[in-house]
């Protein structure tokens, strides 16, 4: 997300590795087990028509696959924090970007559950004055730090709403 010369950069980032772990947990399982497998008909004198290192190697190349596809998947969301707009943008072929202006938002919200609390990740649900629900929340998930960017935006909003001193 390109930041314009009139804008200033308050944050920027993408889902942290650490919100990845259901998912590599998941996948992970699902990769190892064609030698799971394998490894269950060897223990009971099966033949798998396949050596057992056949098996381990394929297991590994199916786990590096799924360290791969998270590393893209979470490259390709990019959240920005500038002190006019925040902005979500998602994909590369098939591309949606969300924006608000950052005098739009109302309320600030952070969801952590106690695994994030312990990998010090969560979401920041930030609702804009808007028309459609679909306009008016913004999602960032999986920030690592989220109190640290909450922190930072507060500061920013409350210099933007202090009355000017005479």
């Amino acid at each position: 997300v390109e930041v314009n010369e009139q804008e200033r950069l308050i944050w920027r980032g993408h889902p942290s590795a650490r919100s990845s772990l259901g998912y590599f947990l998941k996948w992970g399982f699902v990769a190892a087990l064609p030698v799971i497998i394998a490894g269950l008909a060897k223990l009971n004198d099966r033949g798998t028509g396949l050596a057992f290192w056949k098996w381990v190697t394929l297991s590994v190349l199916l786990l590096l696959l799924v360290l791969f596809l998270d590393l893209v998947r979470r490259a390709l969301v990019d959240y920005v924090v500038t002190d006019h707009r925040i902005r979500i943008r998602r994909g590369v072929l098939s591309r949606t970007e969300q924006s608000a202006s950052i005098d739009r938002i109302q309320n600030i919200n952070t969801t952590q559950g106690p695994l994030d609390r312990l990998l010090r990740i969560g979401a920041i649900d930030f609702d804009t004055a808007g028309t459609e629900i679909a306009q008016a929340s913004f999602r960032f998930s999986g920030v690592a730090r989220p109190n640290e960017l909450v922190r930072r935006l507060e500061s920013h909003l409350a210099t933007l709403r202090r009355p000017p001193s005479n």
